[in-house]
């Protein structure tokens, strides 16, 4: 029997060179489709940037008139447009600083890179890696850097342009490696967080030769220990619990010693005297039901997400500071709360923990790390009470402060932020804090 053709159009291919070569028409049609489609979106990326640049020189010119004096990167004016256009972006105000230092970068110094990028030729990540690894390059280098980051950008991955061009600014211009080194090693951070199912991540950035070490180290000791008899977890679990046991009680327990199997279990051990308690901070927002056990609805870690109830449960066994609250079932709004703690902090300020846990301006900077703001301010006759007080990060607190957003507080308690540009920000709370007489609310 013959194969079936179709009648109003060319037999299919019997011959296999044939039918490889329709099914590459097929793929070239897609992988060109494709290319259009990043093309575009990168031209649409390069578009948002140039304008995003533009407003931020146009605000400069703008106060350079008003004060006389162009503001510098750090003036208060600067971080509020920075937060204004992270706010519109939906991103975060670090990333938006970032971009804009690459963009000038690339826009006055690095003419062919711009160019690629404003063709839509290379992507938003790769450009701005080009022009933050040319922050700080003399300006005769600027013309072999742009040719080579210019080719790049359109042929590699971010990961190959940061690498090459890394290694090129290395090579033309060995002191300032030097310096750059050791301003970065001067910056050198910890910061955490959060991913999901109640995990984080802890990133250390300090210096290649100290977190080689301090790798090696950790992976060393977490070999000699996977195998043992007894020992089910990971080679990975091994290396977190030895890293985590190092920083919470001073040092790594040897091969021989075990050690918890789960990472809560470390949590109030005493056996050791040589072995310490954990002295940490965290705030956790924790359902009664849960707490007692009567409840299995997760807990909340400020800045960090939600964890289960058990890892709650266990939390408030071994915790040195804790605050009971009443809240309305329905709504979640704090009725009433009390500070019956070990260790007592301003009641006040922990009702505001319990409202924000995090910067209201959606940095994830945890409350307790945070600066206490009065709406309007406390020389301007504004009162120390829930109602006129938030969360801030320090440098959301100092563009507030210097007069670039006016603040109002809704009938529920949430900050509402108007800038000068005309952005409108809600503020971040956990809960709302509701007024109400003594006689509707069941003391503890």
């Amino acid at each position: 029997m013959s194969e079936p053709t179709d009648l109003d159009g060319p037999p299919p291919p019997t011959d296999p060179i044939d039918r490889l070569a329709a099914l590459d028409a097929r793929e070239e049609f897609f992988t060109r489709t494709l290319q259009h489609a990043d093309r575009a979106a990168n031209a649409a990326a390069a578009v948002r940037l140039h304008l995003m640049l533009a407003g931020m020189d146009a605000m400069l010119l703008e106060e350079q008139e008003q004060t006389g004096t162009m503001p510098s990167g750090d003036d208060p004016v600067v971080t509020g447009f920075y937060l204004h256009q992270a706010n519109e972006l939906r991103v975060t105000r670090s990333n938006v600083q970032k971009r804009l230092d690459a963009a000038r970068m690339l826009r006055d110094h690095l003419p062919k890179t711009w160019a690629v990028f404003l063709g839509g030729l290379a992507s938003e990540e790769a450009a701005v890696v080009a022009g933050t690894e040319a922050i700080g390059l003399p300006p005769e280098h600027f013309d072999r850097f742009d040719t080579r980051a210019a080719e790049l950008v359109q042929s590699e991955r971010t990961t190959a342009v940061e690498r090459e061009l890394s290694d090129l600014r290395d090579e033309l211009e060995p002191e300032l490696t030097t310096e750059r080194h050791t301003e970065a090693t001067n910056r050198r951070s910890v910061r955490a967080r959060a991913t999901r199912d109640g995990q984080a991540v802890l990133e250390i950035h300090s210096t290649a030769a100290d977190v080689a070490a301090a790798y090696d180290r950790i992976r060393k000791h977490a070999v000699a220990a996977h195998g043992r008899e007894g020992e089910c977890r990971t080679l990975g679990a091994l290396m977190v619990d030895g890293a985590i046991d190092a920083i919470l009680t001073g040092s790594m327990r040897r091969p021989e010693e075990g050690g918890p199997s789960y990472p809560f279990e470390r949590l109030g051990e005493t056996a050791d005297i040589t072995r310490k308690l954990i002295d940490a901070t965290i705030l956790v927002v924790i359902p009664a039901d849960t707490a007692t056990g009567s409840g299995d609805a997760p807990a909340r870690v400020a800045g960090m997400g939600t964890v289960d109830a058990e890892t709650a449960r266990t939390l408030i066994a071994h915790t040195a500071t804790w605050t009971r609250a009443i809240t309305d079932p329905v709504d979640d709004a704090i009725l009433k709360f009390d500070s019956h703690e070990r260790y007592i902090p301003s009641g006040l300020k922990k009702l505001l923990h319990l409202r924000q846990p995090t910067c209201g301006c959606g940095c994830g900077l945890p409350a307790h790390r945070a600066d206490i703001d009065h709406v309007e301010r406390f020389e301007h006759d504004g009162r120390t009470r829930h109602e006129n007080l938030q969360i801030l990060c320090r440098p959301s607190h100092q563009a507030k402060d210097a007069g670039f957003a006016d603040v109002v507080v809704d009938a529920g308690g949430t900050p509402h932020w108007r800038n000068k540009w005309g952005g409108v920000q809600k503020m971040k709370i956990g809960m709302r804090i509701r007024t109400v007489d003594e006689s509707d609310v069941t003391p503890f």
